[in-house]
Formats: structure tokens, C-alpha cells, sequence
């Protein structure tokens, strides 16, 4: 193991989105989604958690997209380039309309990257991908030149987290009113139709959108937090797919012919983070008699790959995760942007 702060311990679990889909459903003009997580705000620069994002994403388009290896590929920006250390230029995609009709501009970038810092109250901001840039200038309609402070070769990335809004619903509108309803215009591939807190969000097809076309004409996007509640709907046919489809259900599922699971390993990986940063008394350290050490011992690099080797993540990966997942030799799967292939899960060796 490479000297590292991090002993990976368990590997990527292989459903970031396990769904079972229901083969009698497939030519429906509706689908109904259970989802495992409650959404805590329709605002897209609110709270920057997982479900949230997943559902932003139907209304609102950002600049650049990830693919399923988490590549970044193109959205509402066509093309970008680094003119110099410091200074990108962004082309963005023409002829695009936001779902009021109006089109899609510079100007609409710019206020949204204002707006992103500035939302009152944010639990998790998502202002961490706009700190970089220190201007944004629109030359044109469809040209932006963006300056970062010192160079930020992950600019391109960072742009696939910043929902773009009107430039008037950006300037103006609270998080309760994306809430509400009031300010759900994106550019994305559905409109908002209906939002219960809690319990349901559902979405009707743009058919204006700039991208492929979606084939389910409306979407309700169920929230059941219960795993066995979540299988049950997807049994009885209340639900047509379900996300997080628990591991003692899987086999289950596979057997009922009408179903399917659809698996993907996914971008998560669990791990232990180890205090190496402080050079004496860590809190987390004891001697056998259960005292405190004074000389942190995590600081040794030695004693990280001890620990690692006494993981066994083989173990873990067939008797904890049920065998949908893999040991990890680093913080993302192979197949994910910015891995190397000579980083390998150390063996379990509890003789070393």
C-alpha cells in the first residue's frame, strides 16, 4: 500500500442505483419511481446532498455533465478551453429555451453564479464549486470567459454541480419558492408539475428540450424511506422501479420473471480516515493498558499498511455487502476519471 492517510476498507458498492424495473411497464406513458431518500429542497443551490441533486437534475441542466465514469462530457456548454493558467473560455449551446419559453444566455450563467454563494441558510453549500472563479464576463450571448485566482485544472468538473437558472428567477427567487413550485423553470429534459413534501414529486416531459427526449410523457418520483416498504411497492406494482434495492432482496427480485435489477458499480467507496495529521496525543490511539500515547503513532507509515493488510476486505465484500461490491485499492473504481491502475486493494495478510 502506497504511504497514504487512507486504509480503503470496504470496496464500492455495486448499486449506487440498483433498480428493479417492471417489464410490463415498459411501454407506459407514466413512471413511478420509489425512491429511498426524502428530498429536503427543490432549490438547486440549497443543500447540496445526493437526492436532491439526483432530482435537480430532471428540471435543470448545468454547463457540463458527467458520464457514467464520471468523465465530464458537455450539457448547456458546448466546448470550453483554457486560454491561460488562469483564464477559461466557455462556448455555450445555442438555440436552448428555458421552460417559460425564454432563451438561454451568458447573462443567465452569470446570475446563477452569483446567486450560488448568497442563498440564505444553506445547510451544505455548493458554493465550494464557484469559489474558484473570482470573474465571469459574457463578450457574447453565447461566450464566457471565466478567471480563477491561481490555476484549476478541475474548473470543467466543478461546472457539472451549478444548476444554471433564468437571470430573473436567479436575482429573485427564495427557496421557497423553488418550494413552492414558483420557481421551477430550468432548461432540463422534464417541467415541474407538483411537489409534496415528503411524499412525492412529480414531473411532466418537456417536449421543447434541446436533448433526446425522454419517453415517459410523466414521472412521479415516490419518496418510501422503508426498505421493506419500498420492495412491497415495487411488487404489488404500486411502483414501477425502486432505487437502493436492498442486498437481501436482490436474489428475490431476480427470480420474480417480471422483474428485473439493473447493477453498476458506483462512485462510493467506505473507508477508514486515519488521524495522521497531529503529531502527539491523538484521541484515537491507546496502549494496550488503554492510556494515552503521547508520539502519534498513525504519523508511521508502517503502522498504516498494518492496519490496512489486517483488513479483510474480501470478507467484507461476500459477508457484509452480499457480494454486490468489490475491494478498493483507492477512493474511486478503476473506470473513474482520475484513478491509476497500479493502486490495488492490499491483501488481507494478518501474519505481516
Amino acid at each position: 500500500m502506497p504511504n497514504t492517510r487512507l486504509a480503503r476498507v470496504a470496496a464500492t458498492a455495486a448499486l449506487a442505483l440498483g433498480l428493479a424495473i417492471s417489464a410490463a411497464s415498459a411501454q407506459a406513458s407514466e413512471l413511478i419511481v420509489g425512491l429511498a431518500t426524502p428530498l429536503t429542497s427543490l432549490d438547486p443551490h440549497f443543500h447540496n446532498l445526493t437526492p436532491n441533486n439526483a432530482a435537480a437534475q430532471h428540471v435543470f441542466d448545468a454547463l457540463t455533465d458527467n458520464d457514467e465514469s464520471m468523465n465530464v462530457k458537455p450539457s448547456l456548454a458546448e466546448s470550453w478551453r483554457a486560454i491561460n493558467d488562469t483564464t477559461w473560455e466557455v462556448k455555450l449551446r445555442k438555440n436552448v429555451k428555458f421552460h417559460d419559453g425564454k432563451p438561454f444566455t451568458a447573462q443567465d450563467v452569470i446570475a446563477t453564479f452569483k446567486r450560488v454563494p448568497n442563498v440564505p441558510r444553506s445547510p451544505s453549500s455548493f458554493a465550494t464549486f464557484t469559489k474558484p472563479i473570482v470573474d465571469i464576463q459574457a463578450p457574447d450571448p453565447h461566450t464566457l470567459i471565466m478567471k480563477t485566482a491561481a490555476p484549476h485544472p478541475l474548473l470543467p468538473n466543478d461546472l457539472t454541480s451549478v444548476y444554471i437558472l433564468p437571470k430573473a428567477i436567479a436575482e429573485t427567487a427564495s427557496t421557497d419558492d423553488f418550494n413552492s413550485g414558483k420557481a421551477m423553470i430550468g432548461t432540463g429534459p422534464f417541467r415541474f408539475s407538483e411537489y409534496r413534501s415528503g411524499d412525492r414529486l412529480v414531473l411532466k416531459r418537456n417536449d421543447g428540450y434541446w436533448g433526446p427526449k425522454t419517453a415517459w410523457t410523466s414521472v412521479q418520483l415516490r419518496m418510501i424511506t422503508n426498505s421493506a416498504a419500498r420492495v412491497a411497492a415495487l411488487l404489488s406494482g404500486d411502483v414501477h422501479m425502486i432505487e437502493n434495492v436492498p442486498t437481501a432482496d436482490i436474489e428475490r427480485i431476480k427470480a420474480n420473471k417480471s422483474l428485473a435489477v439493473s447493477q453498476a458499480t458506483s462512485n462510493r467507496v467506505i473507508y477508514l480516515h486515519m488521524d495522521s495529521g497531529r503529531e502527539k496525543n491523538s484521541p484515537f490511539v491507546r496502549t494496550r493498558d488503554g492510556q494515552p500515547m503521547e508520539a502519534n503513532p498513525l504519523r508511521d507509515a508502517r503502522v498504516r499498511q498494518a492496519i490496512s493488510v489486517a483488513i479483510n476486505r474480501e470478507a467484507i465484500v461476500d459477508r457484509i455487502m452480499e457480494k454486490v461490491a468489490e475491494p478498493a485499492g483507492q477512493l474511486l473504481p478503476e473506470k473513474f476519471f482520475g484513478t491509476s491502475p497500479r493502486l490495488k486493494p492490499p491483501k488481507y495478510d494478518p501474519e505481516a
